[in-house]
């Protein structure tokens, strides 16, 4: 018989139906010379360790370990990346600012203990994979509470299964292992380094076949969704092949009215649009003093920045910094214009520098400006007495 035949055969197994008859022989067991190797249990039995004699863990003091090197990584990188490589106050906050590195250092310092105490584990217990598992008994993992143990000097194994049967084992037998039944062959060993490293073949493979189709990292070289993923931006005045009158824009459903319940506006911008608005639209207000206070609050609030507070630019901001000269609102040019004409100018913009504001004023607003810009026109142009004062 082979040594490690006999070696094998001063190993056994016990099992039991109870928790509480596997902890009872596992003291026995130690109690009477015998070495316990391992149980098998399908879930925890309290007071099983200390039936074993295990020595405390020391996975928690690697979980600790990891956990206070991933924080020292998290809050280190931050710090310098924050202090002393980039060094940029944002909002006032400080370059050294602890809450907002919280979330970071804790992520990173959960992400390493879990990492860190598995691989330990491994590591600690010498666990690797196998092509050929031994099954140790069917009922290891459901309804079964196995112990495995060595027989002690001189002890023979039917005295020992006597024992355990007095202690309420269903069975008991010695523990030989398969491979001295039948020829060894390649399955038995244990997957060393290059297995593992094949194993993970078709991984590798995959990235680098990724980084062959992705040469550039700063522009998609392949598009494996036909370009679903790339968003085109159309503009309303885009041209379109698809859509009704070649437009991207489309005219509202007849009777339909817009979230303010006011009709559309149809005009489009140009001067020629312009023009056509001064010949169709009227000031739907009337110049009441209501609509004038509306109208100059929304004047000085918006338009003085640019045509002063006269609308003859004094006060300009843009023209104090030399940028360009705004349209004087109280020139004869100016006068001259219909209303439906200023207002397209103030929706749309003006031929030249001025941007349209239709969509940070509301139409009302616009109509009430244009009341107020009236009134500016006439105080401009009122002769100034001989004594100086207007």
């Amino acid at each position: 018989m082979p040594i490690t035949e006999s070696l094998c055969n001063s190993r056994f197994r016990a099992s039991f139906a109870e928790p509480d008859q596997l902890l009872n022989a596992v003291k026995h067991l130690r109690a009477a010379g015998h070495r316990v190797l391992d149980t098998y249990t399908p879930f925890p039995v309290h007071g099983m360790d200390e039936a074993m004699g295990l020595k405390p863990s020391r996975l928690p003091r690697a979980c600790l370990a990891f956990a206070v090197l991933g924080l020292a990584i998290a809050v280190g990188f931050q710090v310098w990346s924050s202090a002393i490589d980039y060094p940029l106050r944002t909002g006032g906050k400080p370059l050294v600012a602890i809450p907002a590195f919280i979330p970071v250092a804790f992520e990173l310092t959960v992400l390493l203990a879990g990492l860190g105490v598995v691989a330990s584990f491994f590591v600690v217990s010498h666990l690797r994979p196998r092509f050929h598992i031994p099954d140790l008994h069917p009922g290891s993992s459901d309804d079964r509470f196995i112990v495995a143990a060595e027989l002690g000097p001189d002890v023979p194994f039917p005295t020992v299964a006597k024992e355990m049967s007095s202690l309420g084992a269903t069975e008991s037998c010695l523990l030989v292992d398969d491979r001295f039944h039948r020829e060894s062959s390649f399955w038995d060993r244990p997957a060393g380094v290059g297995t593992l490293l094949v194993a993970c073949l078709p991984s590798f493979l995959l990235v680098g076949s990724v980084l062959l189709l992705n040469r550039d990292f700063q522009q998609r070289n392949l598009s494996w969704d036909g370009g679903m993923g790339a968003p085109i931006a159309a503009q309303a005045y885009d041209s379109s092949g698809v859509l009704k009158g070649g437009k991207v824009l489309q005219p509202p459903p007849p009777g339909t009215l817009s979230r303010s319940a006011s009709p559309a506006l149809a005009f489009l911008a140009g001067k020629a649009e312009a023009e056509r608005a001064g010949r169709e639209l009227p000031n739907p207000f009337q110049p009441t003093q209501a609509h004038f206070n509306r109208g100059k609050v929304v004047y000085e609030r918006v338009c003085a920045t640019c045509h002063g507070r006269e609308g003859d630019n004094n006060g300009s901001v843009i023209v104090a910094r030399g940028a360009f000269a705004p349209t004087l609102l109280v020139s004869p040019v100016v006068r001259d214009m219909p209303d439906g004409r200023i207002f397209h100018i103030a929706t749309f913009g003006g031929p030249t520098k001025m941007q349209g504001y239709g969509d940070l004023l509301s139409r009302e607003d616009r109509w009430k400006v244009i009341l107020y810009v009236r009134e500016l026109q006439k105080a401009a142009a009122r002769p100034i007495p001989a004594g100086g004062q207007p």
